[in-house]
């Protein structure tokens, strides 16, 4: 005869009694109920009796099973924690785009592509000499030709220079497929600094022009429009008026410095 640690089904009582034919009996409540083999498995190893309990407790524990009881939620429960989750990843990405925005201390790029020619034409000043425009050609790497040419006279007057980014460029071979700046000095007033004009092919009408005096077509410092001073001018050829008209439409305009000429020829549309 075999003695067992059993509890009843029926009362939950724990007894110490042995069984017959695998049957035992509650002493307190007289149920008798049949021994199985997994009751008999449970009686030498009452661990595992303690083990199945507290996980079939844990199961019944409200909050312990996420799983389950999001698959169980309702539809509009459902729906609601998408609308939710959808909500919180917005908030995250413009907060982040707003930080960035904040601390993005980046200037607006300039418009005016800033080759070495564009660099050249910047630096060009109305003091400037014949060997200043020679050493700030060498110092941007350009090339340059010079020669003496008339305007406007039986012998020659004006100290000109071309200045471009190849030899084939100043040798007129690619003259019009290239940027250049063309450079004049008066030989008559002691090779004093003329104009210097910066023309792109891609917008041949317009020019960025270094006007100290004297007339660049209908460009004149002699007349009162130009203010009778030095400065830079945006030139567009395309806007002259007919003879006689040029105070009422004149084809330049004055700019405060060589970058906002540039800009001008770069935003004008033919």
């Amino acid at each position: 005869m075999k003695i067992y640690s059993l509890k009843c089904p029926n009362c939950g009582a724990t007894l110490t009694t042995d069984v017959k034919n695998n049957f035992a009996k509650c002493q307190y409540c007289g149920n008798e109920f049949r021994i199985s083999e997994d009751t008999e498995a449970d009686e030498k190893h009452p661990s595992r009796e303690k083990e199945k309990d507290a996980a079939e407790n844990k199961a019944k524990e409200p909050g312990k099973n996420p799983v389950t009881q999001k698959e169980n939620a309702s539809p509009e429960k459902r729906k609601t924690s998408r609308v939710r989750d959808i909500i919180i990843v917005f908030l995250i990405v413009t907060a982040g785009l707003a930080l960035s925005l904040l601390f993005d201390k980046e200037k607006p790029q300039d418009i005016v592509p800033k080759t070495d020619l564009h660099r050249f034409f910047m630096e060009l000043r109305p003091d400037n000499t014949a060997k200043d425009v020679e050493s700030l050609a060498q110092k941007h790497k350009l090339r340059y030709f010079r020669t003496e040419k008339m305007v406007n006279s039986e012998t020659a007057n004006v100290i000109y220079y071309k200045v471009a980014k190849t030899n084939e460029t100043v040798l007129n071979k690619q003259g019009e497929h290239a940027e250049t700046v063309e450079i004049e000095f008066d030989m008559t007033k002691g090779n004093a600094f003329k104009l210097a004009a910066y023309t792109d092919p891609e917008h041949i009408t317009a020019r960025a022009l270094l006007f100290k005096y004297g007339t660049y077509y209908s460009l004149s410092a002699e007349n009162p429009e130009t203010n009778e001073f030095a400065g830079y001018y945006y030139y567009n050829n395309s806007l002259r008026s007919a003879a006689g008209e040029q105070s009422t439409h004149p084809p330049y305009l004055k700019c405060q410095n060589a970058a906002e000429a540039l800009k001008k020829i770069y935003t004008y549309k033919k």
